[in-house]
This record gives structure tokens, C-alpha cells and sequence, in this order.
């Protein structure tokens, strides 16, 4: 993706927070052009949790996109997720 011209963070860190007080931090695989969470996996099948993993970093971090990868399967599983309204 570097080679492409993208900016590429890897293990970012973002506070979580509630009530205004940091409760925890979640560390992202990768964060594209400061704008889209990547989550790499390697398992038979994502789950609920998985996808609920990304929308809980999304609220955290206050981006809209996450692009969860699969690796785990013969072709490689692919789902966008966006932060709900």
C-alpha cells in the first residue's frame, strides 16, 4: 500500500473512553491514509464478534470505515463495515 502512494499505520493505538474518563485502549492492525481501520484475520469463519470488534473501534476512533479482512479461508473473506449513524 506504501508503494501506492497510501499512508499505512500499523498497531494504533486509541483510547477508549466513557463518561469522558479513558476505560481502555484498542490497538487497530492498520489504519489507511488516517481515514479507513483495517483488521486482518486468520480463522475458519468471522463471527459477530469479529465485525462487533470494528464497530467498536470505529465509535473509539471516530472514523466511519473498517475493511475486515479473512485470511483464513481459501479465498480471502472481505466485509466493509461503517459506523452507525
Amino acid at each position: 500500500m506504501r508503494k501506492n502512494g497510501f499512508t499505512v499505520d500499523q498497531q494504533q493505538a486509541v483510547d477508549v473512553r466513557f463518561e469522558g474518563e479513558i476505560v481502555g485502549t484498542y490497538v487497530a492492525d492498520l489504519i489507511v491514509n488516517k481515514t479507513i481501520v483495517v483488521e486482518l484475520k486468520a480463522v475458519s469463519a468471522l463471527s459477530p464478534a469479529h465485525a462487533a470488534q470494528c464497530l467498536n473501534f470505529l465509535k473509539a476512533s471516530g472514523l466511519q470505515t473498517c475493511l475486515l479482512l479473512n485470511f483464513g479461508t481459501p479465498s480471502l473473506q472481505i466485509r466493509r463495515l461503517t459506523k452507525p449513524a
